[in-house]
């Protein structure tokens, strides 16, 4: 009986935890393509199969890295906006699985801050991991000369 009872408990557990890895996983699906940084409305979109941030004057900022990308999120799974210094920070992300059978995945950010009334890109962040989400704050900042 005892045994029965705790396999059950263990079997709900492991439930559990495929259901919130499940969650984790539609959650970057989801997200909005769009971030407001002091009150202008940015857009992610392809341009030449290169990642951009449109911006409502209709002006690109054309960013290097690959299409299709993403905005990093907070806890919530909105864009994420960082302040430092004076700058309102936001990063995009791309992700690029190895082929099949692999299980590797590369992954590029970069960090695009609004200062002075004007956006910057930083160079591009290379990592290794593949999994959206919320970022450490010094990945909005450290790509940056200050």
């Amino acid at each position: 009986m005892i045994k029965r009872t705790v396999l059950s408990a263990l079997s709900g557990c492991l439930f559990l935890s495929l259901n919130a890895c499940a969650e984790q996983t539609d959650a970057p699906a989801t997200h909005n393509n769009q971030v407001s940084l002091a009150g202008q409305i940015l857009t992610l979109e392809n341009h030449d199969q290169r990642c951009a941030l449109r911006k409502p004057d209709q002006t690109l900022l054309t960013l290097n890295m690959p299409w299709p990308c993403q905005l990093s999120v907070d806890r919530k799974g909105l864009p994420r906006v960082e302040s430092f210094n004076n700058a309102l920070i936001i990063i995009v992300q791309h992700f690029e699985p190895e082929p099949a059978p692999s299980t590797e995945c590369r992954s590029q950010y970069q960090a695009i801050r609004q200062i002075e009334g004007r956006l910057e890109a930083s160079i591009v962040g290379d990592g290794g991991r593949c999994l959206a989400g919320a970022v450490d704050q010094k990945n909005f900042v450290a790509l940056f000369s200050w």
